[in-house]
C-alpha cells in the first residue's frame, strides 16, 4: 500500500522557535508545490540519505551526516531522555529527525500543539505502516520488526472506515463493563498480590505488583480464572525481554493464547469482553476478535504498570506531594494524572506516517515520512508547562496526552486509571512505613524508546499479615507461587497450553 503523494500543504505555524539546522546527509529536495501533472520529481542520486529535510531560517536545506542523528535506541539513561528533548527542543523548535533503530529514521514531535494537531488530523497522518517509506523502500521488513512497529490486524493500525469497523464493537465491550463490580476485582487482586509479600517487610512493587496486577485484571475481564492471567503476565514479560529467541517463542504463545480464548467463547459464551465482542452487530470474524483482544492487553499492560510504578515512585522521592496525598489535599487520582503529566509510562508512541507533504514548524515532511508522538516531549513544552500549586502538583491536569486523542485514544482509559489508582490506594493503605530500600539514584529505567518506568522499585516496610479471604469470594486460582495446579478439565487449545505452562513451573 503505497502513501498517497500530493502537494505541499501547510502546517499550523508553531510558537516554539527553529535555531538550528537539522542534522541530515544532503536529503534529496522536498518540493513545495505540488508536481505538474505528467512530470516527476527528479530522481535523488546515488547515496543520498532517506528523504526527510528540514530547513534553516535561511531557507536553505539542511544537510549533515547520518551518524549526527540523535538516536533513540540503546541504553536509556539513569535520569531518562528529558535532557534530550529539551536540547533537541533548543536546537530544531517542535519537530526533529532523529534514528529510531540503526539505518531507521523518523521525526520526533516535541511541541504539545504538534503532538495533538498530528493525533486529531488522520486526514493527514496515517497509522498503517504499511504506508511507511521505509517498507515501502525495502528497508523495513514489518514481519521482522519489533511489534510496536509491524503490522497487525487490529483497529490500532486501521484508518477510516476499517478503524471504526475494528473499534466499535470494542468500545461496545468495554461500555458493557460494570465499573462497580470491576473495582471489587481490581481490589482482591491487588490485596491477593500483596498478601504474598506483606509478611516479609520488603518487596518489589514493579515486578511483584505493579507488572502482574493489569494483566490479571484483563484476563478477569476476558472471563477467565486467574491462572491465566499469570501465564499471559508471564509471556508478555518474555516478550518484551533480552532474549531474543525465548521473545519469538513468546509471541507464538500469546497468539495461541487469544486464539484459544476467543474459540472458547465461541463455544460457550460468556459476560466478558471477548463474548460481547464476538456477538457484536459487526460480525468480526474470530481472528478478529483475537487481535483486537491482544491489542487491548499488550496495549494496556506496561502502560498501567508504570503508570502505578512511576506513580508509587512519586510518592516515595517528592516530599511534597506524599504530604499533600497524606494529608488529603492531593487525591489518587490528581496524582495519577501529576504523574501522567511529570513521568509519563508513554514517552514516546510509534507512529503515524504522512500521507502527502506538509510543513510542520521548520520540519518539511514527506508523503511516507514516519512521526513519532512524543508524549513526554510534549508534556514537557514550555507554551503548556504549568505553575504548581501548594501540592507540588501541574495544573490544568486532564490536559496530558497520555490517552491519545483523535479517532485512536484510547477507548480503556477509565478502565486503566481504575486499575492505578485501586492499585496505588492498596499499597499505600496496607504497606505501614513503606519507604525506599535503595537510593533512589541507584534506580535503572526499562531500556525502551516508547516506555518510561523503572525495571525495579525494591521497597521497605513494617511487615503485616495477609488479609482474610472474603467468605463470597470464589475459590480463585492460584497465584504464580501455589504449590497445586488449578483444576482445568478443558483439553482445547487454551487448556493444552495453560498445561504446557503449568508443566514449566513444577
Amino acid at each position: 500500500m503505497h502513501a498517497q503523494a500530493v502537494g505541499h500543504r501547510p502546517f499550523p505555524p508553531s510558537d516554539a522557535p527553529f535555531r538550528a539546522r537539522a542534522p541530515f546527509a544532503c536529503p534529496r529536495p522536498v518540493h513545495a508545490h505540488p508536481v505538474p501533472e505528467g512530470r516527476e520529481a527528479a530522481p535523488a542520486s546515488a547515496g543520498t540519505a532517506h528523504p526527510m529535510t528540514t530547513r534553516s531560517s535561511d531557507g536553505e536545506a539542511a544537510c549533515g551526516r547520518p551518524a549526527d542523528l540523535p538516536r533513540l535506541y540503546g541504553p536509556t539513561p539513569d535520569t531518562g531522555r528529558d535532557s534530550l528533548w529539551d536540547e533537541l527542543r533548543e536546537r530544531h523548535g517542535p519537530v526533529a529527525a532523529v534514528e529510531l533503530e540503526p539505518g531507521v529514521r523518523a521525526w520526533l514531535l516535541l511541541g504539545y500543539r504538534e503532538n495533538l494537531t498530528v493525533l486529531q488530523s488522520p486526514h493527514l497522518f496515517s497509522r498503517d505502516t504499511r504506508r511507511w517509506r521505509e517498507v515501502i523502500e525495502g528497508r523495513v521488513d514489518l514481519s521482522a520488526a519489533r511489534p510496536t512497529l509491524s503490522w497487525r490486524p487490529n483497529v490500532l493500525y486501521a484508518d477510516d472506515a476499517e478503524h471504526t469497523r475494528l473499534r466499535t464493537p470494542i468500545v461496545s465491550a468495554l461500555s458493557r463493563v460494570d465499573m462497580a463490580a470491576a473495582a471489587r476485582d481490581v481490589r482482591r487482586i491487588a490485596d491477593g498480590l500483596i498478601d504474598a509479600f506483606i509478611a516479609d517487610g520488603e518487596a518489589d512493587l514493579i515486578g511483584g505488583f505493579a507488572d502482574p496486577l493489569p494483566v490479571l485484571v484483563l484476563n478477569r475481564l476476558y472471563g477467565l480464572p486467574d491462572g491465566y492471567g499469570h501465564m499471559l503476565g508471564d509471556l508478555t514479560g518474555v516478550v518484551f525481554g533480552d532474549d531474543a529467541r525465548r521473545a519469538e517463542d513468546a509471541v507464538v504463545r500469546i497468539q495461541q493464547y487469544f486464539a484459544g480464548l476467543v474459540a472458547r467463547k465461541r463455544s460457550a459464551p460468556g459476560h466478558d469482553l471477548a463474548s460481547w465482542m464476538l456477538e457484536h452487530a459487526n460480525g468480526l470474524t474470530d481472528h478478529e476478535v483475537a487481535h483486537q483482544a491482544a491489542l487491548m492487553n499488550s496495549a494496556g499492560h506496561l502502560p498501567t504498570t508504570h503508570l502505578i510504578g512511576n506513580t508509587m515512585h512519586t510518592l516515595l522521592t517528592d516530599e511534597r506531594i506524599r504530604a499533600a496525598h497524606a494529608d488529603a489535599r492531593l487525591s489518587v487520582r490528581e496524582l495519577l494524572d501529576h504523574v501522567m503529566w511529570t513521568d509519563t509510562p508513554f514517552q514516546v508512541l510509534p507512529a503515524r506516517f504522512a500521507l502527502q507533504d506538509v510543513r510542520i514548524g521548520a520540519a518539511e515532511v514527506r508523503a511516507g515520512d514516519a512521526l513519532l508522538i512524543g508524549f513526554d516531549p510534549a508534556h514537557r513544552d514550555p507554551a503548556v508547562r504549568r505553575g504548581r500549586e501548594e501540592t507540588g502538583v501541574v495544573s490544568g491536569a486532564r490536559a496530558h496526552l497520555m490517552f491519545g486523542a483523535g479517532p485512536h485514544a484510547c477507548p480503556a482509559r477509565e478502565l486503566a486509571r481504575l486499575i492505578a489508582a485501586t492499585g496505588v490506594s492498596a499499597l499505600h493503605e496496607r504497606l505501614a512505613g513503606l519507604r525506599p530500600a535503595v537510593d533512589p539514584v541507584l534506580l535503572r529505567r526499562v531500556p525502551s524508546p516508547f516506555v518510561r518506568g523503572l525495571a525495579v522499585l525494591p521497597v521497605e516496610f513494617t511487615p503485616g499479615e495477609p488479609g482474610p479471604r472474603p467468605a463470597a469470594d470464589p475459590e480463585p486460582a492460584p497465584g504464580p507461587d501455589a504449590e497445586e495446579a488449578p483444576r482445568e478439565e478443558s483439553d482445547d487449545l487454551l487448556g493444552r497450553l495453560f498445561a504446557w505452562w503449568w508443566s514449566l513451573r513444577r
